[in-house]
């Protein structure tokens, strides 16, 4: 695989400094689904599924974690 190909195939950057990975290019490999479970408040529209916003992200070396969404930014190109 060449540079330019390893490069999209990590489209962000990790932000949080969680393991020594603040910096580091990754890709998200999975994310929470909606559950069963829904909320509504009062006066503000209809009721909406809950959602996590856990996601599972792989770094270049093969290393993976899970974290908050938050976590991570789109790389610049």
């Amino acid at each position: 695989m060449g540079l330019e190909a390893g490069l999209t195939a990590l489209p962000y950057i990790f932000r949080w400094d969680r393991q020594s990975r603040k910096g580091e290019r990754c890709a998200v490999t999975a994310r929470s689904r909606a559950g069963t479970a829904s909320f509504a408040l009062a006066g503000f529209g209809r009721p909406a599924m809950a959602r996590f916003n856990s996601i599972r992200v792989e770094f270049v070396d093969g290393y993976a974690m899970i974290t908050s969404g938050n976590a991570i930014r789109k790389a610049s190109p």
